[in-house]
C-alpha cells in the first residue's frame, strides 16, 4: 500500500486503526499522510501513537485548524511524561488556537498548561462575558480579577448596576486601590455627565479618596494625586451645596456660583454650562430676564 500510495486502501486501514495497534504502524501511516498533504489524518495518527509533539509541529507548520476533538487527542495524559515537556506541548497547542481564533479552547490548553495568566488573556479575546467571569472567580489570582475588572468597564457597565458590582467586586478582591480609584472617579464623571447629580458625584468621589489613601500608602497628605482628588471633591460638594441655596437663600446663591466662575480649576470638577444653567434658570424664575440674557451671553464667550 506504501509503495503503490493507495490512499483509499490506506485510509481505510488508517480508519481501522486503535491505539492498541502496532507503534511502527501508526507511525508509517502517520508519515505517509504526512508526506501528501493529509495533515488531519497524519495529526489523528500522530496522536494515536503518542507522538504528541510530533503533531503539534504538524499543525503549527502546516496551520492545521485545531478541532475540540483534535486537541483532547493531542493532550498527553498527567502520567505519560514529564510535567514540563507536556506544559511546553500544551502552550504550543494553545498558541495555535489562538492565532486561529479559537480563543476558549486556547484558555483550556493554556489552564492546563498551568498558565492562568494567558488563559485568562486569551478567554478576554473571545468577549464571552460570562465564561470570562466564571474563569476569574476560579482562578483565584489577583491580576486575573484586575484583567476582569478592566475588561468589564468596556462594557456599557453604567448602565448596568450587575456588572457595576462585580467591577468592584474584583478589584476589592485584588486589592486594586488605585484602580478602585479610578472607577469610582469614572462613575462620579457619570453622575456628572448624564445626570447632572453633584451630590452622587460627591458621593463617589469620597469613595475614590478612600482607594486613592490606601493606594498612596503613608505619604497619602503629600502625594499630588490625593491634593487634587481633595480640591475637586470640595468644588463638586460646593455646587451641590448651592443648588440647595437656591430656594432658602437664592441671593447667596447666585454669589457663589459666580465666584465659582472665576475660579482658575474649576472645569476640573464642575461643568461651567451646569453653573450657568443654574443662574439662567433662577434668573428666568424670578423673572429677570435681562440678568438671565446677560448670563447666556457669559456662557457663549467662554
Amino acid at each position: 500500500c506504501f509503495s503503490a500510495k493507495l490512499f483509499d486502501a490506506l485510509r481505510k486501514i488508517a480508519d481501522d486503526l486503535s491505539a492498541d495497534s502496532d507503534p511502527e504502524i501508526l507511525g508509517k501511516c502517520a508519515e505517509f499522510f504526512m508526506e501528501h498533504q493529509q495533515d488531519d489524518k497524519a495529526v489523528h495518527l500522530l496522536s494515536m501513537s503518542h507522538q504528541y509533539e510530533k503533531a503539534v509541529n504538524l499543525c503549527t507548520e502546516h496551520d492545521v485548524k485545531i478541532t475540540e476533538d483534535m486537541a483532547e487527542r493531542m493532550t498527553p495524559d498527567k502520567k505519560s511524561m514529564d510535567p514540563a515537556q507536556r506544559s511546553e506541548i500544551l502552550q504550543q497547542m494553545a498558541n495555535l488556537c489562538k492565532k486561529q481564533g479559537n480563543f476558549q479552547l486556547a484558555c483550556k490548553k493554556y489552564t492546563q498548561a498551568g498558565d492562568k495568566l494567558k488563559a485568562m488573556r486569551s478567554l478576554l479575546k473571545s468577549g464571552d462575558t460570562e465564561k470570562i467571569m466564571f474563569f476569574a472567580g476560579k482562578a483565584q489570582q489577583a491580576d486575573i480579577f484586575v484583567l476582569a475588572g478592566n475588561y468589564l468597564q468596556s462594557l456599557d457597565w453604567h448602565n448596568d448596576p450587575e456588572i457595576m458590582k462585580n467591577i468592584i467586586q474584583f478589584y476589592s478582591k485584588a486589592k486594586a486601590h488605585d484602580k478602585l480609584a479610578a472607577f469610582y472617579d469614572a462613575c462620579a464623571q457619570v453622575e456628572i455627565d448624564e445626570y447632572r447629580d453633584y451630590d452622587k458625584a460627591g458621593g463617589a468621589l469620597r469613595e475614590a479618596l478612600k482607594y486613592l489613601m490606601k493606594a498612596a500608602g503613608a505619604a497619602a497628605e503629600n502625594d499630588q494625586r490625593v491634593i487634587s482628588l481633595q480640591n475637586r471633591i470640595a468644588m463638586v460638594e460646593r455646587f451641590a451645596g448651592i443648588r440647595k441655596l437656591a430656594k432658602s437663600d437664592p441671593d447667596q446663591m447666585v454669589t457663589v456660583c459666580e465666584g465659582m466662575l472665576d475660579m482658575p480649576d474649576i472645569e476640573t470638577a464642575v461643568r461651567i454650562g451646569d453653573i450657568f444653567a443654574q443662574l439662567i434658570e433662577h434668573f428666568a424664575e424670578v423673572r429677570n430676564f435681562e440678568r438671565a440674557h446677560h448670563a447666556v451671553e457669559q456662557m457663549r464667550q467662554r
